[in-house]
Formats: C-alpha cells, structure tokens, sequence
C-alpha cells in the first residue's frame, strides 16, 4: 500500500511542479517591444493622430487614412517631413530624421490594414 501512496504522491507532486513551471513560463513573458515607428508615434504623433486634432486622420481609421494611403509612402512621408495643412513640419520635432519620420508613416498605415 505504501507503494501505491508514494506513486499518486509522485504524480501529484510531479502535476504541480509542471503546473508551476507552466504559470511561470506564461507570466515571465513579456509583450513585444514596440517597433521604431511606434516609438515615434507615441512621442510626437499620438497627440494629433490619436483624436483627430486639427483635421489630422485618426490612427487606425481606414475612411480618414484610404485616400491617403492611395497617394503612397513616399508622399506621406514628404507631407510628414515638410509639414501639411495644419501640419507641422516633423509633427513639430524638429529632432526627427527622415528614417524615424518613415517609421512612423508606416507604423501608422499599418494600423489600417489590420
């Protein structure tokens, strides 16, 4: 009989171990870095692009970002670079160089096409 014990005590002990190793494993995982451009965005353009101020189209929003997005990469990044509209020049950070300003273009079209 004490045979028999010490084997569902093995079991179970063993069930936990894993169990805990499992729950360890999924918390210990952390989210993925945010991309280059969404790093951008978050510092500079989040403050027009998330509510819309001045006219800017909202992130994610395919009516306010198709006709844009058909215009293509290269005239949104100049539009971007160059300030439009009610837009400023780099969004205002002067800082911000043409790869990081591309980055940020693209981080945005890609939230329509999700």
């Amino acid at each position: 009989m004490n045979h028999t014990h010490s084997r569902s005590h093995q079991f179970a002990l063993s069930a936990t171990v894993i169990s805990a190793v499992a729950l360890m494993a999924a918390c210990s995982e952390q989210p993925p870095e945010p991309s280059a451009g969404e790093l951008v965005y978050k510092g500079t353009c989040k403050v027009c692009h998330a509510q819309g101020i001045n006219g800017a189209p909202i992130v994610g929003n395919k009516k306010m970002w198709g006709p844009r997005i058909e215009q293509g990469i290269p005239t949104l990044v100049e539009h971007a670079s160059n300030g439009y509209g009610l837009m400023p020049a780099k969004g205002g950070n002067t800082d911000l160089t043409t790869e990081q300003i591309t980055a940020a273009v693209e981080y945005m079209v890609s939230q329509v096409e999700k």
